[in-house]
């Protein structure tokens, strides 16, 4: 059973949580309820519906929606291991202040797991030298949050991280990576079959910028040089 909870009394002057709806809101309080003492919990969108909203019909076809909403701004991390769906609450310990905290008994955020199998360097290596007791305490100030997670076929989603987002503008400099971003994630929520699997999701992204890249791009003071001009594939 999951202690009991605090609000600080600045949270509705929160930014981030001015920036997210008001559903989005109590739903982030909510989850608190049900996250152990490292700030974690499943994260199957059907199940914390049913558990958070016994008496909301709709909240099944909504709970997806504002874990969404959350995860972009940075509030909570989603992730998968093992087939298994969960979610970190950021920055956990400057929400709750706990005595004597337990040790979680599911997989941190970060661990190596299906969503994160992107190729990045330090965070599987991380990944692997933290293998031995869970709760290491330098493994969560290794991972980056994600800027922004982009929708999968399966109801999980893709994070997202500064380094992805600079290595792509390195490699498409004429197209304003981020935006190009919000503009696949908004077409992947509104086009829910469509949506692609987490190992065709970079193949997906890619094809994206190289189309914005072969078109010029929509970055500002960028002029494309005559020698590469059209040459990007």
């Amino acid at each position: 059973m999951a202690r009991i909870r605090t609000i600080k009394p600045e949270f509705p002057q929160s930014e981030s949580m001015g920036r997210v709806s008001r559903e989005a809101r109590l739903c982030f309080i909510l989850l608190w309820t049900l996250a152990d003492d490292a700030g974690r919990l499943r994260g199957n969108s059907r199940m914390l519906a049913s558990l958070l909203y016994p008496y909301d019909d709709d909240a099944k076809e909504l709970m997806d929606g504002w874990l969404a909403e959350l995860s972009t701004e940075g509030c909570i991390a989603r992730y998968e291991v093992q087939g298994t769906s969960y979610v970190q609450i950021s920055q956990w310990l400057e929400h709750q202040k706990i005595d004597k905290p337990s040790a979680s008994k599911l997989p941190e955020f970060g661990k190596p797991s299906r969503k994160l199998a992107k190729p990045r360097d330090d965070s599987s290596r991380k990944g692997e030298e933290g293998k031995g007791e869970e709760g290491d305490s330098g493994e969560p100030e290794t991972v980056s949050p994600p800027l922004l997670c982009m929708p999968l076929n399966d109801d999980t989603e893709h994070p997202i991280t500064q380094t992805d987002v600079d290595d792509w503008q390195a490699s498409y400099p004429a197209v304003d990576v981020l935006q190009a971003l919000r503009e696949m994630r908004a077409w992947s929520n509104a086009n829910r079959s469509q949506r692609k699997t987490s190992r065709g999701v970079n193949a997906f992204i890619v094809r994206w910028l190289s189309k914005e890249q072969d078109k010029g791009g929509r970055r500002s003071g960028y002029t494309q040089p005559a020698e590469t001009a059209g040459g990007f594939v």
